[in-house]
């Protein structure tokens, strides 16, 4: 089973990139502006300050493109995040998003040590117990009898820390939708707010936090067909999705003894708590979500 990745965290949009540049064997050069240009900073600036530049310069890129500073240098989106992540060593969102942009096997070396996918996000979350998209995309990467320690805490399945996004984050509809895909169709399981919900309840939850993660219906046999599946964050305007190589849909299988029916699946308020209504912003402490395009090849 193959599930949703969330998204990068960044506070400003991507440049799009035109098909033609993404296929070129030469990277379309994106000028940094100028505040988001390290090379132009008092030599006085802190680490951190330095930090957030290359940060913002690496939410710059795209597929097939690069960053250059006044200086006449050129980078590379994940050269971009591990320089960030040099200067400031807690800079969660920035281990986040350098996880988003490796490769599927791919090794980056920060400070003399090497870094695949799943130790960057391990490291996001130490960094930031709080950021949701983390133990989603965490997850993504795991298989069914794979567990991790984050942290020094105890261990954590990919069922576990799907219950953990929801748990820091109410309103992160992948963690929902993620659930409700690896659970048994016959099952349920118990939210950290005490409510039980059947796989079917946790995938509409999911679409009535965002409509937009599952446009049409998921079959179990379209479950079980290797895919790879859309990253896909919780945008602040309505946005279409694209998954290859099929579309997914909702299982239409009835809800078993014990389970919470689509028909009766909780309301938001009663998830969320009585602190009203839903934001479409998930709660990422100074970065919020925003929609990167590309895939997440998700075990998740």
């Amino acid at each position: 089973k193959h599930l949703f990745g969330v998204q990068a965290a960044g506070n400003d949009t991507r440049t799009s990139t035109s098909p033609l540049a993404a296929m070129s064997s030469t990277p379309q050069e994106i000028a940094a502006p100028p505040q988001k240009d390290p090379t132009i900073m008092n030599p006085a600036a802190s680490g951190d300050h330095k930090a957030e530049r290359f940060y913002g310069a690496a939410r710059l890129c795209g597929t097939g493109s690069v960053v250059k500073f006044q200086d006449g240098s050129v980078w590379k989106e994940k050269d971009l995040y591990a320089q960030a992540i040099e200067l400031n060593p807690s800079f969660a969102a920035a281990y986040h998003n350098l996880a988003l942009a490796l490769g599927e096997e791919e090794v980056i070396s920060i400070n003399g040590a090497d870094w695949d996918r799943k130790c960057l996000y391990k490291k996001a979350i130490e960094h930031d117990p709080s950021f949701a998209p983390a133990y989603v995309n965490l997850a993504g990467l795991m298989g069914p009898e794979d567990t991790v320690i984050v942290g020094g805490g105890p261990v954590l399945d990919r069922r576990a820390l799907l219950l953990q996004a929801i748990q820091v984050d109410p309103r992160c509809a992948m963690a929902y939708m993620n659930l409700g895909i690896l659970l048994p169709p016959q099952s349920a399981v118990r939210l950290p707010n005490g409510t039980m919900l059947s796989p079917t309840a946790l995938m509409a939850t999911a679409r009535q936090l965002d409509p937009s993660i599952a446009p049409s219906a998921i079959s179990n046999a379209v479950l079980a067909t290797p895919q790879k599946a859309l990253q896909i964050g919780i945008p602040t305007t309505p946005t279409s999705i694209i998954m290859t190589p099929r579309k997914l849909a909702m299982p239409s299988s009835p809800a078993g003894p014990g389970q919470v029916p689509l028909s009766q699946a909780p309301s938001l308020p009663s998830l969320l708590g009585s602190s009203g209504g839903i934001t479409a912003a998930s709660k990422i402490q100074a970065h919020p979500i925003v929609l990167r395009s590309g895939l997440l090849d998700a075990r998740q």
